[in-house]
């Protein structure tokens, strides 16, 4: 979820919304409904995170059903974190979750 906006494939999605915490390198790559996108991200006492700027493709995605800029735009503005069972929520200081994402681990 992207604010109030559930995100949700279009037909013409090839792929889906996801991204990846790779912790041993400190790197996020994920894609963002079109264009993939990469960027460091370092954490912090209090479940701060803070990612640096992001490197992400530029291809020309029509008919999309997300704003890719607005999903890219909350790891800017994101400066905690919070998992609680399944789910990892990006946050603006004590404020709603800017973005709420299913989580899932592996080894």
């Amino acid at each position: 979820m992207l604010g109030d906006q559930h995100l949700k494939m279009s037909e013409n999605q090839e792929r889906e919304i996801y991204f990846t915490l790779k912790n041993h390198e400190n790197r996020v790559i994920g894609v963002a409904g079109c264009n993939t996108f990469s960027r460091t991200y370092t954490l912090e006492e209090r479940n701060r995170i803070h990612f640096s700027q992001m490197a992400t493709a530029r291809i020309a995605c029509p008919n999309l059903n997300v704003n890719e800029s607005e999903y890219l735009k909350d790891f800017e503005l994101a400066s905690n974190h919070s998992i609680t069972e399944d789910v990892f929520s990006l946050n603006i200081a004590h404020s709603s979750p800017l973005a709420v994402f299913e989580a899932i681990y592996f080894n």
